[in-house]
């Protein structure tokens, strides 16, 4: 073995570190330990190079124990928790340390008109009847929205062919990613009169929040659920800091 910089390893030590996938920053931390298995609970939907080993599937104890992993870093989309809380189950059957890598949230300028709410239901109580809306959600918080009488639009990454589960509204066919004139284009052109997103946090996400503070429409931001708790940090910096310092306790 030779020394990864900060105090790691390749080879015994490295391929012992599993890393969950969902958000940016997982692959940002692949990059930087390159020996890491990455496993991916879904399908991406847009696919990516990764420089290691990748699987595809659930995360489980008993699929733990048979990769050999050692450490455990959960850097799922921030906003899925279910799979924080099924990778945290897991860890904890498998008797191994996990590490949440989560990024820190969106936070509104004076120049911002944001809504916050606890959850996707709480929309329809201050979303008007009849307001056109572009939901940037996923696909999933679409059920949570049955109650709100506004006309629905969600971009669909990927194709598909299912059907609008709502009764006003349908699906934007569209690939990212997205630049800010761009957001402004859509927005006008579909007349949008509120946006609604999770607080995921990030750069992906944007570019259409900096479209409607520059058209000036109001936005329902959903606040992230809850999730495990445990040892958390917020950039690929720290979760490396975190890492190093495992790896040294370990002797």
């Amino acid at each position: 073995m030779f020394p990864f910089p900060g105090g790691l390893f390749y080879g015994e030590a490295m391929t012992g570190i599993v890393i969950i996938g969902g958000a940016a920053e997982a692959h940002e931390l692949a990059r930087a330990l390159p020996g890491a298995h990455v496993r991916l609970p879904t399908r991406e939907r847009v696919a990516r190079r990764w420089p290691g080993p990748v699987s595809l599937g659930p995360v489980t104890a008993d699929w733990l124990r048979d990769s050999g992993a050692r450490v455990v870093v959960e850097a799922g989309h921030p906003c899925d928790v279910e799979t924080a809380f099924a990778v945290a189950r897991a860890a904890r059957a498998a008797g191994l340390p996990l590490l949440q890598l989560v990024r820190p949230e969106w936070r509104p300028t004076r120049r911002d008109r944001w809504v916050a709410l606890r959850d996707v239901r709480a929309a329809a109580e201050v979303i008007p009847a009849r307001a056109r809306v572009l939901v940037a959600t996923g696909r999933a918080a679409l059920p949570g929205l049955r109650a709100l009488r506004a006309h629905v639009l969600m971009r669909r990454i990927g194709g598909g062919q299912a059907p609008f589960p709502l009764r006003r509204g349908r699906y934007l066919p569209a690939d990212g990613p997205f630049s800010v004139a761009e957001e402004i284009r859509l927005l006008r052109r579909e007349r949008i009169d509120w946006l609604m997103v999770h607080n995921a946090g990030g750069p992906g996400g944007w570019p259409k929040l900096e479209a409607a503070r520059r058209l000036h429409l109001p936005v329902a931001m959903i606040a992230r659920p809850r999730r495990p708790g445990g040892p958390r940090v917020a950039s690929v910096k720290e979760a490396l800091a975190w890492l190093r310092m495992h790896n040294l306790s370990d002797g």
